[in-house]
């Protein structure tokens, strides 16, 4: 049995100072170091799904595949305004009623 408090007592001391591919990366390093149910053990003690780690061991097989880039591209949110054309429009409508003039001025 993989002993997994030695991995998130790893993995506690330097997850917070990590970007997502570095934070895959050392969850894949951990996994392979760990020989035979590595992934889950990997995945119970820091919280990263197994298929992430099973990415991060593929970008460790294949260093040369990764770009500068910590996420794909299209990932994300889309921007409101993109969603919704009119979003400014609205929002300004319904501030500067209440900013036009003096700042001090108290409201009604």
């Amino acid at each position: 049995m993989i002993d997994t408090s030695v991995i998130r007592e790893r993995f506690t001391a330097v997850g917070c100072n990590l970007n997502d591919r570095s934070r895959r990366l050392l969850a894949a390093v951990e996994a392979r170091t760990a020989g035979y149910g590595g992934i889950a053990a990997a995945s119970r003690a820091t919280g990263i799904a197994r298929s992430t780690i099973g990415r991060g061991l593929r970008d460790l097989a294949d260093p040369g595949a990764l770009s500068g880039e910590v996420r794909r591209p299209g990932g994300g949110r889309p921007t409101l305004t993109g969603t919704n054309p009119d979003l400014l429009v609205h929002l300004r409508q319904l501030v500067e009623p209440a900013t036009i003039g003096d700042p001090e001025r108290p409201l009604m």
